[in-house]
């Protein structure tokens, strides 16, 4: 396993400073209004403001669903309409929306999320923040970061020996001041061994899935990491931290820093995931009427696998969505996005104009790719969404059905389905995920590929596959949660020395063929991965998860053969569950 140079994030940090100082030379000339952080994105806790969305039988306007996260005083006013609308809410529901309003009690009411009992008189006064401080002028919350997770697992029916374990501790800050400016901050260091399917998506890209870079975790370091580890673990360290503001009113709100975006109202997205490490970004989200629209510009790094920690090169994104709602029940977005290397043309700042008409006139040597997403919600039971995206698009190469290799589109179906058949608190969602080969990937490899530190800013599995996926959420009483998953994946991989589509790292250009290209070309692998997970809240945003993953995977040729049974247990505080579903 190779050694990565966790302090890459300090170079990100000064980014992020001298933003930060721009930022407050432009508050003397805003006019703003009251500030917030983002509710950190998180599928469970996201699922309960998609859930009350549809039971209202009306698309909300302070936030669009497709563009996460969501800022905390938006969800604050969603949970208060929700609470005191006349719909027949069950006691879960009416549990889960005091949850909500305690866990943002800033932005509702300064009453609202007080515990019952303080632990030396000066801690944890409030239920959600070990140390809290609220007047006029200043407002703040500290908050402890804990995930301890130890399982075991089983390869190819063997018992693995070593101990799967996950020791992440941390802190998480956030306020306001005055009304002009929000800031958050989120610091973990963490130790751990993951599953071996985990541990080999580590070894082939030289990054934690959905963190950053990483180094060996020596098991010599103390005897109780010996015992625990064995040397066999890895050592990262999460930063995540931005300031925020309104530009003008309620209508333009900038944020700066570092962080993860999502867009879509799926489990998964096609256009823009949270899969990749947080990077550099500034965020500017226009709302007005029904309209939302969205600018985001980030750092990304490439190349990470054989440049030294503090040298990675650099690339940029950049991504426009416009979001609208029609009426009381569709929302429909735009998407296109750009990914450019350093020094990029200033054309690439221009708020409104089409992206790919600049990748043209540069003369494609940027990548461009555009895209579309749409909800649909009805009968207050249900939310159909989907998403397109298209990188190459040549019709009579579409419609010729001969498999050309610049066919390179993606498509997304997707339907919710809360309280079903009656059952309260019971909901469904069903998913079906189609990505064509070569769909992510760029002439010049992964400097214009879309990913970042070596895994896909799109849909985790890269390229050249389909993928269904069903989730069953059961809430019976009001801290216990039961949770199903179950993917079922096609995809076909890459074999020695051949490029069949999958690998988004890979340049098209060494493509195996012209004509002839299909979804599950190569190494033809099929995936079933299962998750139940039983989860119980002790206190506010203190969990216990006990979870059984199943995952079985199989190929063609046998080279990707892998069956992994794990079982583990954990406690959380503050932090949503590690998923690594792939």
């Amino acid at each position: 396993m190779t050694t990565r140079h966790p302090l890459i994030q300090i170079e990100s940090y000064k980014i992020i400073l001298n933003c930060a100082l721009f930022l407050l030379m432009l508050l003397f000339y805003s006019t703003a209004n009251s500030q917030s952080a983002n509710a950190p994105y998180g599928k469970d806790y996201y699922s309960l403001l998609d859930r009350y969305e549809i039971m209202s039988n009306r698309l909300e306007n302070n936030f669009h669903s497709s563009f996460h996260p969501y800022q905390r005083k938006d969800i604050a006013s969603f949970a208060n309409r929700v609470s005191s609308d006349s719909m027949i809410l069950s006691l879960c529901d009416r549990f889960n929306l005091q949850y909500l309003l305690n866990d943002n009690w800033e932005f509702v009411d300064t009453t609202f999320g007080n515990s019952k009992k303080t632990f030396l008189k000066h801690f944890y006064a409030k239920q959600n923040a070990v140390v809290n401080h609220y007047d006029k002028d200043f407002e703040v919350q500290v908050q402890p970061i804990l995930y301890l997770s130890i399982g075991k697992e089983s390869v190819d029916g063997v018992q693995n020996p070593d101990l799967m374990i996950v020791n992440t501790r941390g802190a998480e800050v956030r306020g306001t001041i005055g009304k002009h400016l929000g800031f958050y901050t989120m610091l973990t260091d963490n130790q751990a061994m993951f599953p071996t399917y985990v541990m080999n998506k580590i070894n082939e890209t030289d990054a934690v899935p959905g963190e950053s870079f990483y180094k060996d975790l020596p098991g010599s370091q103390t005897k109780l990491y010996k015992y625990l580890f064995k040397g066999n673990g890895v050592d990262f360290f999460t930063a995540r931290g931005y300031i925020s503001f309104d530009v003008y009113k309620k209508y333009i709100n900038l944020q700066i820093g570092q962080d993860k975006n999502f867009l879509g109202n799926g489990y998964r997205s096609l256009l823009l995931s949270d899969y990749s490490s947080p990077y550099p970004f500034a965020r500017l989200t226009t709302k007005v009427w029904k309209l939302n629209y969205t600018l985001l510009f980030a750092q990304l790094y490439y190349n990470t696998s054989s440049q030294p920690g503090l040298n990675f090169p650099k690339k940029n994104l950049a991504v426009h969505h416009l979001s609208m709602n029609i009426g009381r029940h569709l929302n429909i977005g735009l998407f296109e996005a750009v990914m450019y290397p350093m020094n990029p043309d200033v054309s690439y700042f221009n708020p409104i104009i089409f992206y790919k008409a600049i990748v043209n006139q540069n003369g494609a040597s940027d990548k461009a790719i555009i895209g579309l997403d749409c909800k649909y919600n009805f009968a207050k039971h249900f939310s159909l969404y989907g998403q397109i995206l298209i990188n190459e698009f040549k019709l009579s190469e579409v419609v010729g059905g001969k498999g050309w290799w610049g066919n390179k589109q993606a498509v997304q179906l997707g339907v919710k389905y809360v309280n079903v058949f009656g059952i309260k608190n019971l909901d469904f969602q069903m998913e079906a995920n189609i990505v064509r080969p070569y769909v992510y990937s760029a002439k010049d490899s992964s400097a214009s590929s879309y990913t970042n530190t070596n895994m896909s800013m799109g849909h985790p599995l890269g390229a050249n596959f389909t993928e269904f996926l069903f989730i069953g959420r059961y809430q019976p009483v009001n801290r216990i949660s039961l949770l199903f998953k179950a993917f079922f994946i096609k995809q076909g991989l890459d074999t020695k020395g051949k490029n069949w589509g999958s690998n988004t790292l890979l340049p098209y250009t060494s493509r195996v063929n012209e004509y002839g290209n299909y979804i599950g070309q190569g190494d033809l692998s099929h995936t079933v991965f299962l998750d139940f997970t039983f989860t119980y809240m002790v206190k506010h945003n203190l969990f216990i998860d006990l979870k059984q993953i199943i995952r079985n995977q199989s190929s063609a040729s046998g080279m990707f053969d892998l069956r992994d049974n794990y079982t583990s247990i954990s406690l959380r505080l503050n932090m949503q569950p590690r998923l690594q579903e792939f």
